[in-house]
């Protein structure tokens, strides 16, 4: 399923409520499935997935190169240049998860180097 900038944006929204503690994993998952028919499971890993990156955490479950990207100008834009310096040490820390199962990530490196500058 190719994600919309309007669908990643809800996520992007969906994900920041769930950080605050607005809402939950559950209420925010539920929605997503709702509103445009995702399976649950991987609504919860791309809000758990986001949230780590929020937080400069690795992560496990990979995200679209799309959305990572989207994820990223949108973290820039809402939480500033610290915030984005918080979402690259996570998507750092998964590019070397990813290297340690034996996956090349290039894509996701390049990414990365879009958003450092």
């Amino acid at each position: 399923m190719e994600l919309s900038k309007d669908i990643l944006e809800e996520i992007f929204q969906v994900t920041r409520q769930v950080d605050r503690g607005d809402i939950t994993l559950t209420k925010g998952r539920d929605g997503l499935v709702r509103a445009y028919g995702f399976n649950a499971n991987s609504a919860n890993m791309t809000i758990r997935s986001l949230r780590h990156m929020l937080n400069g955490e690795r992560y496990r479950r990979a995200l679209t190169l799309n959305a990572t990207d989207y994820f990223l100008g949108r973290i820039r834009e809402e939480y500033g240049s610290h915030g984005l310096q918080k979402a690259l040490a996570g998507l750092s820390a998964h590019i070397d998860y990813r290297h340690s199962t034996g996956v090349a990530v290039p894509e996701l490196q390049t990414i990365l180097t879009k958003h450092s500058k």
